[in-house]
């Protein structure tokens, strides 16, 4: 494949087409049983400053929407090379910040795994920052979904300050009228023993 035999341009052509298909769950299913699982890593791995930032989008997008890809990240090594992402110096920050959105969703669903507080604070500083890219919402979304996973940690949620970044996101998303995300906030509240966030009524 070009992402893999092509020239630094091409890789990095094929690396954004990855991470584009890579929203839907059938195309992150077919690009794993292809061979792509592999190809991306490497590149997240060796390719240049931007290769890295678009393998590490393209394996974020794939790990949440398509958790049968999950097991094949982890034996292909992904664990390793995106843990290092998110803390290289030189990486962009929308590299860093998918490379931690794709590890916590792996902790979220293989209880061995845990997510570090590398990775859970720069998920949790996107909340107070405005909407870019859908970062903001992947982050939320991530963070909810090891929240109420069995992997999750209360005792480091509180030394990280997720907690009260849970509690002042179910107001503001009940302020809003965004029930569904309220709920969910309170039910990841709930999961790491803390009680739900009490809502104002109106008068």
């Amino acid at each position: 494949s070009l992402a893999r035999d092509g020239n630094e341009r091409q890789k990095e052509n094929a690396a954004g087409a990855l991470w584009s298909l890579a929203i839907n769950d059938d195309n992150s299913v077919a690009i794993a049983a292809a061979g792509g699982i592999e190809v991306l890593i490497s590149l997240a791995r060796d390719g240049t400053e931007r290769q890295k930032e678009l393998a590490a989008g393209a394996l974020s997008n794939m790990i949440e929407v398509a958790s049968g890809t999950h097991e094949g990240v982890v034996e292909a090594g992904g664990v390793a090379v995106l843990s290092s992402l998110a803390q290289e110096a030189g990486a962009s920050d929308d590299c860093k910040l998918a490379a931690a959105i794709a590890l916590v969703y792996l902790a979220s669903s293989c209880p061995d795994l845990a997510a570090d507080d590398t990775c859970l604070s720069l998920l949790l500083s996107r909340l107070d920052q405005p909407e870019e890219g859908g970062w903001r919402r992947d982050s939320i979304n991530a963070l909810l979904a090891l929240a109420t996973s069995s992997s999750a940690c209360a005792e480091q949620w509180h030394r990280v300050g997720g907690v009260a970044a849970l509690q002042a996101l179910a107001r503001e998303t009940a302020e809003e009228g965004v029930e569904r995300q309220a709920e969910r906030c309170d039910e990841a509240l709930v999961s790491l023993g803390v009680r739900r966030v009490r809502r104002r009524t109106a008068a």
